[in-house]
Parts: C-alpha cells; structure tokens; sequence
C-alpha cells in the first residue's frame, strides 16, 4: 500500500485584526483571537494530480471539520498556501485571503451550508 494523498487537521486560531474590516464588525468584540481549524497540510502524489483527488480530499476535510465543531469551537477552516498555485486551487472553493497574514479562510458556515444541501 501507497500513500497517495493526506491532509492534516488541527486546533488553530485567527487573530481578529486579521479578519477584513467589514467581517470584524461581525465578530464578537471582546475576542481578541477566534477559534479556527488549520487544514495544515493537503498534498497529493505527483503520479494522480490533476485527477480531482485534492477536491475530493479537500471535500473530506471540510466534513470532518463541520463533524468536530459540534464539540469543539471553530469560527473557519484556515489554510496557509504555499504559493500561488496552491492560493488560487483554495480560491476556487471560496476560501478568502487574509491580506495582512498571507492565510486563507473559509467561514464555518459557508461549509455548513455546503453540506445542508446535500
């Protein structure tokens, strides 16, 4: 057997200067820091890429994110792209730059309307 993809999850946070100003008026002011999921890794082998398998981890990911927040707090799923290629793949599935940290989000709720569709 062959490890052909992996990704990793963990506890994580995003500091809230960090979040675009009109989303920070959203956001509960005495927090200083908010609870988050790091997708800190998403790769696949070089012999499968092109082949939909980073969506449909990255699809895994998210569920299982929405599967923990129902224990665990988190306001986002936060990546932090390697480069580019990797900031316009997350892109494509709705996640948003933070500008002043180079990560990128994606809001709890857009995943758990995601999956209420389903």
């Amino acid at each position: 057997n062959v490890v052909k993809g992996y990704y990793t999850l963990s506890a994580n946070s995003i500091r809230r200067e960090d979040f675009p100003e009109t989303m920070q008026k959203k956001l509960p002011p005495s927090y200083i820091n908010l609870p988050a999921t790091l997708l800190g890794r998403l790769a696949i082998d070089v012999s499968i890429k092109g082949q939909g398998y980073g969506e449909i981890l990255l699809m895994d990911a998210l569920y299982r994110t929405l599967r923990t927040v129902e224990s665990v707090g988190s306001l986002a799923i936060i990546v932090d792209p390697v480069d580019e290629k990797a900031q316009r793949f997350y892109g494509k599935y709705g996640f948003i730059l933070l500008p002043t940290s180079g990560k990128m989000f994606l809001p709890m709720k857009t995943i758990k309307d995601l999956y209420s569709q389903n």
